[in-house]
């Protein structure tokens, strides 16, 4: 059974040093959302629509990858990845898988039939996510978790805790990038296209090659889901921390902004299906708003 829910209410105030320029930017806010159904594991992180149904990838120890029947969750495949805390997911036109394995900043291709790793590359742009003056604050769950976390993933999406001061680390370190590599990954045209967070920026890459394309700048420092439109002519990127969805045309320009309320889901993956933004919260649950 559907589990629903619904709320009405305004929308978080975003400071607006954390956006990019909106002047002429179409701009509306979504109150109405609803859960629809639990993911097939506690810690979903991305989606991706195909014609066999829609994936769902989880960043829990395990690294499932599960492909579900769009309208009631149910699944028709599953598989373990060899992935660490994995963030996106992608199913290019020649049938391969790629996964962005966030915490050891790679891109990894692999069988969509049983996740056998074909190739890892190196992502361009990984390291730590920084703070800007300026940028909202990070956002958590407000929902009841879907399942019992595991004792490494109590810190709901926003990092573990440390005992230094932001930006210090031990005295024993050795490398200071460390941090996390790309987050929402799509593709198209023989390119693939992913958002990496501590670049703030949108890259657009040729798989065989290993080239970048170019790059565009994207709105504030936890860019998540990324997700083409009905018709795969222009990009909608979701930043979890603004709580906000931009939609981007193939040149870069910032042309639309979709706006949730203060009390909705954190935006993790998302994926747009027959007029409705679907997306996952890390937290154990698919939700979705009409668009």
């Amino acid at each position: 059974m559907i589990q629903r829910r619904e709320f009405f209410g305004i929308a978080a105030a975003v400071p607006a040093a954390a956006l990019t320029n909106l002047t002429g930017v179409k701009s509306r806010q979504v109150s109405k959302w609803e859960i629809i159904y639990k993911s097939p594991h506690a810690k979903p992180n991305d989606l991706s629509m195909t014609r066999e149904g829609m994936w769902i990838l989880d960043q829990g120890t395990d690294s499932w990858v599960s492909l579900v029947n769009v309208a009631d969750g149910k699944v028709i495949r599953e598989f373990k990845t060899d992935v660490n805390a994995a963030s996106g997911v992608t199913v290019d036109e020649h049938g391969v898988m790629w996964i962005s394995s966030t915490h050891n900043s790679l891109m990894v291709s692999c069988s969509p039939k049983d996740g056998k790793t074909i190739a890892k590359y190196w992502t361009p742009g990984a390291g730590r996510i920084y703070q800007k003056k300026g940028d909202a604050e990070g956002r958590r769950s407000k929902l009841k978790p879907a399942y019992p976390l595991e004792p490494s993933q109590a810190g709901n999406g926003s990092g573990t805790k440390s005992e230094f001061p932001y930006g210090q680390l031990p005295l024993d370190t050795q490398d200071g990038n460390g941090g996390t590599g790309a987050h929402g990954i799509v593709a198209k045209d023989g390119l693939l296209y992913f958002v990496v967070p501590p670049a703030r920026f949108l890259v657009v890459m040729d798989p065989k090659t290993w080239v970048v394309q170019r790059t565009w700048p994207v709105p504030g420092n936890r860019t998540h889901g990324l997700t083409w439109d009905e018709n795969r002519e222009t990009l909608w990127n979701a930043d979890s921390n603004l709580n906000a969805f931009f939609r981007f045309d193939m040149s870069g320009k910032l042309i639309e902004k979709i706006q949730l309320t203060d009390d909705s889901p954190v935006i993790h993956g998302a994926a747009l299906h027959e007029g409705y933004m679907l997306c996952c919260d890390d937290v154990g649950w698919i939700w979705r708003f009409k668009m």
